[in-house]
């Protein structure tokens, strides 16, 4: 009698989960609309001197600045500020300040352009820029 029971059990929860299987499921990005394949670059800017190795100009002036240069060569960004951490070729440790921008369906010579002005104004030895490719939509609420 046991085992019947035990199999009715295990037969309800495979009735029970199949039903919710669906309900389960995340949702396709492609459920919220139209979806575009874009490429997405992501660029950090240290805030420290390359020669001092410390923060010459205050972070909101590095931002405002930034901010100028971006939208002379780009048509948006997101903009995160981070910890970054790193040590020199000497192995030693250094904290920085990291701008992080996000340009999202940028051409890559206008990033060039932001980045090329960035380096001579901040005086960076390099700025990492990372790409990828995904899917997004721009969603305007259910209809």
């Amino acid at each position: 009698m046991q085992f019947k029971k035990f199999l009715a059990t295990i037969f309800a929860l495979v009735l029970i989960f199949g039903t919710l299987t669906p309900c389960l499921a995340a949702k396709n990005l492609s459920a919220l609309g139209k979806v575009s394949t874009q490429k997405k670059y992501t660029m950090y800017l240290g805030t420290n001197d390359k020669d001092t190795q410390k923060r010459e100009i205050p972070i909101k002036e590095i931002q405002e600045q930034m901010h100028e240069i971006c939208m002379k060569h780009v048509d948006g960004y997101t903009l995160t500020v981070a910890d970054g951490y790193f040590k020199d070729s000497n192995g030693k440790p250094y904290r920085e300040i990291a701008l992080v921008y996000v340009f999202i369906d940028t051409p890559l010579d206008s990033i060039q352009k932001v980045m090329d002005e960035a380096l001579i104004k901040f005086n960076q030895s390099s700025i990492l820029l990372e790409e990828s490719t995904g899917k997004s939509i721009f969603y305007s609420g259910a209809k």
